[in-house]
């Protein structure tokens, strides 16, 4: 036998009003509980997985032109870059933001009203007759005649100023005279007539001066006159003595190189080589070392030596040579 439940009864209609049942539920804006956070799982980190077997990766290769897509391998890279390389493009960079412009100041402001103020043309402004050289009127003065003034001659050369060099070269622009043959002949001429130098019981005496080599020129530069050159020449010598067995003489020769414009030049260090040839197997160690000594083969030679006459007769006609035009 089966029980019997009576229905559940109903509560009676509410006679009259209005009902706000439907309201019971509502809560206000002041009520309001917090909302809470909804709580969803992290969605699970994508894996690299290859573009072109679609296999997961653990090491993957990147394309090195858009580097958006990965491979598992260079294999798989080599076999889809035929489908890749229509989509495969360069990262865009991103645009550099503009710089911003200075904000306006009230100098700046002040300076631009000043400028505009000065920039203002004025329509009866006065600009003296310059401006207007075109517009001719006639005058009542008498026409003058515009003759060329004629110049002296003395006056007009006494104008200019005097030039080194060629009457062509007014410019005073390069030019070089070669004296080369007058420098030999000159400096041959000077090398002469020299005193005996007493040495080791002998006398030391010079013989000739022979092969003057070498060039010089005068150049103009900057209409300036220079005197240049560059010569070498040699100096036989002769050396006497006496022996138990009679009179007995010796020869040699010093060469000098490199005797330049500036050998006596203050300030410069230009001096000339000087090389000694005298092999006298007759002679003792001691008479030869005496005989170099009043030789004087340093630079500058010592005072009282065969060199230092030659030193000093080259100095005389270095100068000369500079004074020659």
């Amino acid at each position: 036998m089966t029980g019997y439940a009576p229905p559940p009864e109903t509560p009676p209609p509410k006679k009259g009003g209005i009902d706000y049942s439907k309201f019971d539920k509502i809560e206000d804006s002041d009520d309001e509980k917090p909302e809470k956070p909804s709580e969803k799982p992290p969605a699970a980190e994508e894996k690299p997985h290859c573009h072109n077997c679609h296999k997961d990766i653990q090491k993957p290769l990147r394309c090195g032109v858009c580097k958006k897509v990965s491979y598992c391998s260079a294999a798989c890279q080599k076999d889809d870059w035929s489908f890749h390389k229509r989509n495969c493009k360069k990262p865009e960079e991103k645009a550099k933001a503009a710089p911003k412009k200075p904000a306006k100041s009230p100098e700046n402001e002040k300076e631009k009203e000043k400028r505009q103020k000065e920039e203002k043309v004025m329509d009866d402004e006065d600009v003296g007759t310059w401006y207007r050289h075109r517009e001719w009127k006639p005058t009542a003065e008498p026409k003058k005649d515009f003759a060329p003034t004629r110049l002296e001659a003395e006056a007009s050369a006494s104008s200019k100023p005097a030039a080194a060099g060629s009457a062509w070269n007014a410019a005073g622009t390069w030019e070089e005279k070669d004296v080369t043959d007058f420098a030999k002949n000159g400096l041959a001429e000077a090398l002469r007539s020299f005193q005996d130098v007493e040495a080791a019981g002998g006398v030391l005496c010079i013989k000739d001066v022979e092969k003057v080599e070498g060039e010089a020129s005068k150049p103009v530069i900057r209409g300036k006159m220079r005197h240049i050159f560059d010569l070498n020449f040699k100096v036989q010598f002769e050396f006497k003595w006496m022996d138990s067995s009679g009179q007995k003489q010796a020869q040699g020769n010093i060469s000098i190189s490199d005797f330049t414009n500036d050998t006596f030049a203050e300030g410069v260090l230009a001096e000339p080589a000087v090389d000694l040839s005298f092999r006298e197997a007759r002679l003792e160690p001691s008479r030869r070392q005496a005989v170099q000594a009043a030789l004087g083969t340093s630079w500058p030679p010592a005072e009282k030596t065969l060199m230092a006459q030659v030193a000093e007769k080259m100095k005389s006609w270095s100068q000369d040579f500079e004074k020659a035009t």
